[in-house]
Parts: structure tokens; sequence; C-alpha cells
């Protein structure tokens, strides 16, 4: 127990920040978060991690790697990709969500409790401290008023690709992931077994090609129909059809130390060809977002914790206390970027300090947002999921 407390030492520092009448609930929900085990899918946790910070990368100007030539802007902008996989692993686990509830609602009410506080939470940030997203307001001639704020707070953002990124900044991907969250049942009825996951599979995939090949036919400005398409749910039914295929099909791949090293050590080459030539996989599997998906479905599949490199990479301390934080470190590395820019600090300037201080500095107040705020609020939706259940036996 020792060992692993020391393997989250960030949370013990959290707590000289804190009133001494904090403290003992911030060592419950510390223990909570220790003591969690998904088993042999802990590494999933993991590839969250890495995921925000991709995100966090291309936000912060590229950590100096776009000064290194062709291939450098490509790894820079390959921190796009970052949202593509929190999306596969959302269609995941959500399809395991959802068969472990006790229905339809019960299920809605974990999902929402876990993502709306924390989002909330940034918008109101956001606007109060006046760090929103300026460059898409301009762009679109959007302002923070109540029906951009309405179209938010409700998760309908998707309906006006104008105001949809207008805020925080990232948000368009959390108004997509609600979508999917209501609509992903559908998905698992329709492919009930693993037959039938795969014809929900096909399906999926013709939809992303058509939604790419027609995007001109939204009703919407054609110089912006791409981006709105892009902003749109359409699209993704691909990456959550695909977490629902591993989801079906994972206990039944061959998980073992050797497999698990193969598959991780052939998606790391995969990504090195694409980032050196990224032409040859687009001419393969089409685009960025079909590739991404498909490694990162791969890597759910076959991923292990008997794996040499996937314990090396996914399972040590830091990942998994990364992964733990990866939602609020998604969600606020932007507001602190614009807050951060008030200051002028030259040595800023340097992108590759600019992405290390702003990766430490969205960790932190991630960390100490999901303690204090984040885990309340998860606590508060079980009980309250409760209960309906509890009136329900009584009747």
């Amino acid at each position: 127990m020792q060992n692993t407390q020391r393997q989250f030492g960030l949370s013990s520092a959290i707590i000289v920040f804190m009133p001494a009448n904090q403290r003992q609930d911030f060592s419950r929900m510390r223990s909570a978060l220790l003591e969690k085990n998904y088993g042999d899918t802990n590494f999933i946790t993991g590839m969250r991690a890495f995921a925000a910070l991709a995100v966090v990368l291309i936000h912060a100007g590229g950590a100096g790697f776009r000064e290194l030539g062709i291939v450098g802007n490509n790894i820079a902008d390959f921190g796009r990709a970052g949202v593509y996989v929190f999306f596969v692993i959302s269609g995941f686990s959500v399809a395991s969500s959802y068969e472990t509830s006790n229905g339809y609602l019960d299920y809605i009410n974990k999902r929402l409790w876990r993502i709306a506080p924390l989002y909330y939470f940034w918008l109101a940030v956001s606007i109060f401290l006046g760090v929103t997203a300026t460059y898409w307001q301009k762009q679109f001639n959007a302002g923070i008023d109540s029906y951009n704020v309405f179209l938010h707070a409700f998760f309908l953002g998707f309906l006006d690709y104008r105001i949809t990124n207008s805020i925080i900044g990232v948000e368009w991907s959390i108004s997509i992931e609600v979508f999917w969250y209501f609509a992903v049942p559908l998905l698992l009825v329709g492919g009930s077994d693993k037959v039938k996951t795969l014809g929900v599979l096909f399906f999926s995939l013709l939809v992303y090609l058509l939604a790419v090949k027609f995007s001109l036919v939204l009703p919407v400005d054609e110089e912006n129909a791409t981006l709105a398409m892009h902003w749109s749910p359409i699209p993704y039914v691909l990456a959550y059809a695909l977490g629902i295929t591993a989801y079906r099909f994972r206990n039944i791949c061959r998980h073992s130390n050797a497999v698990g090293n193969c598959v991780l050590a052939l998606s790391v080459v995969l990504v090195g060809v694409y980032v050196s030539h990224p032409m040859i996989i687009a001419k393969i599997l089409f685009d960025e977002f079909i590739f991404v998906s498909l490694v990162t479905t791969g890597l759910i599949l076959f991923g292990t914790n008997k794996s040499f490199l996937f314990r090396l990479i996914f399972t040590n301390s830091a990942a998994q206390f990364l992964g733990v934080v990866s939602y609020g470190i998604y969600l606020c590395h932007l507001p602190l970027l614009s807050l951060i820019a008030r200051f002028d600090e030259p040595m800023l300037n340097n992108l590759t300090i600019r992405f290390v201080f702003v990766s430490t500095l969205s960790v932190f107040v991630s960390a100490v947002t999901y303690y204090l705020f984040e885990q309340r609020f998860i606590h508060i939706g079980k009980k309250f999921g409760k209960r309906p259940l509890s009136s329900r036996v009584v009747t």
C-alpha cells in the first residue's frame, strides 16, 4: 500500500493547499482512486493520459516539433488525434457502462454525473475570467449570449457549428460525446451479438464515408461545411461502433505478453510511418481518423496487463494518474493558456517550455478539481441514481 501511495505523490502535495477540515475528505477520495481497478483493461486509463497530452501538445504550439521540419510538423499536428482516441475509448467504456447498469435511466444518470459537473465548472470559469475561445468567436462572429450559453448548457452545441467551440475551445467534442451517450444503446441493440455488431460496424463505416464525401450538402456556408461536419456527431458513429466492437470481441482475443508486445510495437511503428509519410497510410486507410480509430481499437482488443510494453507505457503510476485526471486536463488547458498569455512572459515564447509549463499546470489544476470537485459530484450522482431504485423496491 505504501508503494502505491508513493506512486501518486502529486496527490499528497495537493493536501498542502487545502483547509484542514477538508483533508479527511480528500484522504477518503484519494483512497477511492487508488483502489480503482479495471482488471486487465487498466491500460485504457493510461491511453487516456497520452490522448489528453496530445491535445495539449497541438494547442500549446507543438512543443518545438514544428521547428524540426515536415516530420516534426506532422508530429505536432498528430496531437488532434487525441480526440479520436477518446471517442473510441468512450465507445468501449459506454458499452460496458450500459450493459452493467440497471436500465437506461441508471446508465444515463451515471454518464451525465461523470461528465457534466466539470464541464459546467470550466464553462463558468472561462466566461467569468474572460478566457473564452475568442478565435472561434471572431471566426463566426459569435458572442457569449443567452443562445450560446443555452446550447452549451444542454449539450446541444453540435446543432450550431458557429458556437459549438466558442467558450472553452475544446467543448465541441463534449456535446458529441453526450449525443452518443444517448444513442449508443441503439447501436448495442442493433449489435446484440458479434455478427450483428459487425453489421453495425459496416453501416457506421458507410455513414462516415458518406458524411465526408457529402459534407457540402449541409445547409451552411460552403467554406465551413467540412468543419461543420467535423463538429457534428455524424462522422463519429464509426469511432463509437469500433469501441463497441472492441467491447464485444475483446473476450475472444488472445491476451499474452507476446501478443500485447507485438500489437503495441506494431502500433508505434504505424504511427511512426504515418507522421513521416502520412500519404502512405492515407492511401490504404482513407484518412487520419480511420487510421487512429483502428489503431486504438487494436490496442483495446489485444492490450493486457500481461504485456511488458503495456505495463511499461500505460499502466505505470504516472500514466495511470494522468489518465484518471485526463478529462480535467482536456477541459482546462486552453483556458489556462489564455490566462497565461495575459502575463506575456518571454520565457514562454519557447514552445518547449510552454508545453511543459502548461502541461504541468494543467495536471495540477486537474488533480485539484478532480479531488475537490469532480469526485464529489460523481458521489452525489451515485446517491441520486439509487433513489428511484429504492422507491421501486418499497412500492
